[in-house]
């Protein structure tokens, strides 16, 4: 990471069954434990008005999550915010990009949550 503000991606990725509603609701839940880190900023991006006779937003745009992190030391404390919102669940899952990099957890141990994260971590540490 750069010393400039990252801009980190969450996507909360819909489970087999799971509704728009579940989707935002894990978003928000998210969101909040997210909050409670010194980021400077967790937003969730606005959703595209849908068209006329649809049913809503997709679950995966409402699971969208967009954390700025000015400091590069807090991107750990992000990862592990969650991958402890992910151990509450085994239906839940998450995508992560920063800079075009991509990392999805879920489903996994936590031991290989672990493993991925670090390997992901190592990617974007500042020299």
């Amino acid at each position: 990471m750069s010393s400039q503000p990252a801009r980190l991606d969450i996507s909360v990725v819909p489970g087999d069954g799971a509704d728009a509603q579940a989707v935002a609701e894990g978003a928000r839940q998210l969101r909040r434990e997210l909050l409670e880190l010194d980021v400077d900023a967790v937003d969730v991006p606005r959703v595209a008005d849908a068209p006329p006779g649809s049913r809503g937003a997709d679950a995966a745009a409402l699971g969208a999550l967009v954390v700025t992190i000015a400091q590069s030391q807090l991107l750990p404390s992000v990862l592990d915010a969650v991958r402890s919102w992910l151990s509450a669940s085994r239906q839940r899952s998450v995508k992560l990009e920063l800079g075009g990099d991509v990392l999805e957890l879920g489903g996994v141990s936590s031991d290989e949550q672990r493993r991925l994260t670090d390997e992901w971590l190592r990617r974007h540490q500042v020299p």
